[in-house]
């Protein structure tokens, strides 16, 4: 098949949530079919990966994005009555790359990843168009103007408003819809075509294998891993750091809180300060900073789809203690496969008595790993992810179910298509 696939950040490397998920998609395909490959840069780093991306498709156009001219473009579309997210997206050489593309390539399926790439899948001429929303933009900007005030929180309600309509619109007009939990895929259930939701999620690179680490010298490790310019991993671990690390010290005065993640904000850095605390900045490899933790946390207070940090840490059998917004998706047993807080005491608490007991440890540990294996395998996402692409899923049953439409007043897991 001829496919087009269109991402809004370059698919590699495979370093960061949505590039986790359009990197193993973007392979998969490759591997199987002609793909032409058409995204977006946001740093000149990433526009150097074009070269990456050559060596698996036909052709690509990687478009460099300019971030303050996409905010302009956001602003200008929000006083026009458009959203920010396809204002900021909406760029003249990526409609000519289409447009060239399109004119001498007969496209069998166009696969978008995220809702701001939909409008440029509706415009070119296929057979069959997917996008994968991965997680609904609408809600989290929902949860960013809950948690603001003044005019920015009055921004995010707008933006919000607006685009779960283009979220339903679109939708609608595609061939199917895929979101990554079944919580992201909830809003959308009886306001598109039965049979549209599919819900398919990601896999976990385990490594081959792990082994417990040591508490040496008393110095336990309790680890974060993140983007540090993301916002609610910014908001997480001052949380942590605010609300609970003194009483883990007041525990283990010895005990360091690592934060491990590119681009630290201010914020994150001034973190640095407080007797502990070490934030790392960018690493080549996340893997030695996993095994170095004794406790890995999640304190999201906002958190959407899938948190690949946690399955991550569960794949290195570390322990988690994680908030329940960044448990929702993954489902998991909370005291088996990882220990679910919300308050800060309880919090605290979690992570001082997973670093008295060992023992709990490596089990917590164990488990989550198994888990991961279990439910978190990449070839089985990507072959269920194909099925979607190429149109072959209704051909796949046992694997897939028509999505009915439930009443407005309850949304049934059961009714949720598991593709």
């Amino acid at each position: 098949m001829n496919i087009l696939y269109l991402a809004h950040r370059v698919p590699f490397p495979p370093d960061k949530g949505d590039k986790i998920r359009s990197y193993h998609q973007l392979r998969h395909l490759a591997a199987r079919h002609r793909v032409w490959c058409a995204c977006f840069a946001d740093t000149a780093e990433d526009a150097g990966y074009a070269a990456a991306l050559s060596e698996w498709c036909e052709e690509t156009a990687v478009v460099r994005l300019s971030r303050l001219w996409g905010k302009v473009r956001g602003l200008r579309g929000m006083a026009e009555g458009r959203t920010v997210t396809e204002s900021f997206y909406d760029h003249p050489a990526m409609w000519a790359a289409l447009r060239r593309w399109s004119a001498r390539v007969r496209f069998d399926v166009v696969a978008a990843f995220s809702s701001s790439m939909a409008p440029y899948a509706l415009s070119v001429p296929a057979d069959r168009r997917v996008v994968d929303f991965c997680d609904l933009d609408s809600e989290k900007w929902g949860a960013y103007a809950r948690s603001s005030k003044g005019p920015l929180g009055w921004m995010y309600r707008i933006e919000a408003d607006r685009l779960a309509q283009r979220e339903r619109t679109w939708a609608e007009a595609v061939d199917a819809v895929l979101l990554i939990t079944e919580q992201e895929a909830r809003p959308l259930i009886g306001l598109v075509a039965p049979g549209k939701v599919r819900v398919i999620g990601n896999g976990v690179d385990c490594p081959p294998s792990v082994s417990a680490p040591t508490v040496a010298a008393a110095e336990p490790v309790i680890g974060f891993v993140g983007a540090m310019d993301y916002r609610p991993n910014v908001e997480a671990v001052c949380w942590f750091v605010q609300h609970c690390w003194t009483r883990v010290r007041a525990a283990w005065p010895r005990a360091v809180f690592r934060i491990v993640g590119r681009s630290p904000t201010r914020a994150v850095r001034r973190l640095a300060r407080v007797e502990g605390i070490e934030v790392t900045g960018a690493v080549p490899d996340v893997a030695p900073a996993l095994r170095g933790f004794q406790v890995s946390v999640a304190p999201l207070r906002i958190a959407r789809g899938l948190q690949n940090k946690v399955l991550e840490a569960m794949a290195f059998a570390r322990p988690v203690v994680l908030s329940p917004a960044a448990a929702e998706g993954i489902g998991a047993e909370p005291g088996r496969d990882y220990l679910v807080a919300a308050e800060p005491e309880v919090f605290a608490a979690a992570v001082v008595d997973l670093l008295r007991d060992p023992v709990r440890r490596e089990r917590i540990g164990s488990a989550a790993r198994a888990f991961v294996q279990r439910h978190h395998a990449w070839p089985d996402a990507l072959r269920r992810y194909e099925l979607v692409v190429t149109g072959r899923v209704e051909q796949s049953a046992p694997i897939s179910e028509t999505l009915p439409v439930p009443s407005r007043q309850e949304v049934s897991p059961s009714v949720l298509s598991r593709v």
